[in-house]
C-alpha cells in the first residue's frame, strides 16, 4: 500500500521513523531546534504537530500541495455519500407526537430531550408505548425512528420506522472531539452521554460496521477524528465483534483501542463512578496524542 506521507517526506530528505499511526521526524519549525524528534506526523491525514515547541502543521499544506490522495479519497466518499442520499429527502412520522416528561430507564428526561424522544398515540397499536427517537444523518434529516418498548415483555422490544432503512452511527456528529466510544445498541449510547461522555455513538448491533465501515464512518473523518474506542458488551459475543472490527476500522486509517468490560457487564448499566473513570482515562490518551 502507497504511503504519500512517506513519499513526500522522502523526496524532501526529511528521514523519519514509524510510530504507530505517526510518523516521527525533527520538527520543521525554523526556530526549533529540535535535538530529540517529538514532531508526529498522522500517516492518514499529514496533520503534523511537534509535542516540543507546539508547532502545528499539514505536510502536504507545508510543501504547497493542496490537493492530497487523502483529499481525494474524502471527496469521492462526500460523492459517493450524496448519491446514496438522493433519493433519502427524510421521513415523517405519523401524528400525535407526545413529548417526553420523565425519566426512561434510569436516563434523565433532560438527555430524552436532546436525543428529540417521544412516544405516539397514534392509531396503529405497533408503535404505541414504545419510546421513539429520530435518527438523523449529516444533512440532519431523519431516516428513520427507532423505537424501544416501554415494557420489559414487550415484543419485539425495538421496532425501526419505517423498516429496512440502512442504520446510521449515532449521532454522527461531536463538537471538538478528539476521539469517538462506539457502542453497540442506543440506550448504551444514552447511559454513557447521561453520564457525562459525550463523545459516544452507537452501531445499531455488533455487526453493522463490517461492510462499509468506511463509509458509515465517514463523517468522524470530516470532522478530523481519527481515533476510536471499541466499548461493546463484555460478553463473548461483544468481544469477538470488537476483535473482528479493529483490523477493519485500522485498515480505514483509525488508530483504535478497546475498552474490555467484564463478561456481565455492558455500557447500558455502568455507573457514573465507572463512566467517570473511562471519561478521565479517554481524556489522559487523547491529551497525550
Amino acid at each position: 500500500m502507497s504511503d504519500p506521507v512517506l513519499q513526500l517526506l522522502q523526496k524532501n530528505n526529511i528521514p523519519a521513523t514509524s510510530s504507530g499511526q505517526d510518523w516521527v521526524t525533527h520538527c520543521l519549525n525554523p526556530d526549533h531546534d529540535d535535538r530529540n524528534p517529538s514532531f508526529r506526523i498522522d500517516k492518514s491525514s499529514g496533520i503534523a504537530h511537534c509535542f516540543s515547541c507546539g508547532f502545528k502543521t499539514n505536510i502536504f499544506k507545508y510543501f504547497g500541495i493542496t490537493t492530497t490522495p487523502y483529499s481525494v479519497k474524502i471527496a469521492k466518499l462526500k460523492k459517493k455519500l450524496e448519491n446514496l442520499n438522493i433519493s433519502m429527502n427524510g421521513v415523517e412520522f405519523p401524528e400525535r407526537q407526545v413529548p417526553i416528561t420523565k425519566p426512561f430507564r434510569g436516563i434523565s428526561t433532560a438527555t430524552l430531550k436532546h436525543f428529540d424522544a417521544f412516544c405516539t398515540t397514534t392509531g396503529d397499536e405497533k408503535l404505541q408505548d414504545r419510546i421513539w427517537f429520530p435518527i438523523k444523518d449529516l444533512r440532519n434529516k431523519i431516516q428513520v425512528f427507532v423505537g424501544r418498548h416501554m415494557l420489559s415483555s414487550g415484543n419485539p422490544r425495538y421496532l425501526n420506522y419505517p423498516s429496512g432503512v440502512r442504520l446510521p452511527i449515532y449521532p454522527e456528529v461531536f463538537e471538538d472531539a478528539k476521539s469517538v466510544v462506539l457502542v453497540e445498541g442506543i440506550f448504551d449510547m444514552l447511559n454513557l452521554y447521561d453520564k457525562g461522555l459525550k463523545n459516544v455513538a452507537c452501531t445499531f448491533g455488533t455487526n453493522t460496521l463490517f461492510e462499509d465501515a468506511q463509509l458509515k464512518l465517514l463523517s468522524l473523518k470530516t470532522q478530523g477524528i481519527n481515533k476510536i474506542y471499541l466499548m461493546y458488551d463484555g460478553d463473548e459475543p461483544g468481544q469477538k465483534a470488537m476483535e473482528k472490527l479493529e483490523p477493519i476500522l485500522q485498515e480505514c486509517n483509525y488508530l483504535v483501542e478497546k475498552i474490555v468490560l467484564e463478561e456481565t457487564q455492558d455500557p447500558g448499566d455502568l455507573s457514573q463512578e465507572y463512566v467517570n473513570s473511562i471519561k478521565e482515562w479517554i481524556n489522559e490518551k487523547d491529551s497525550s496524542n
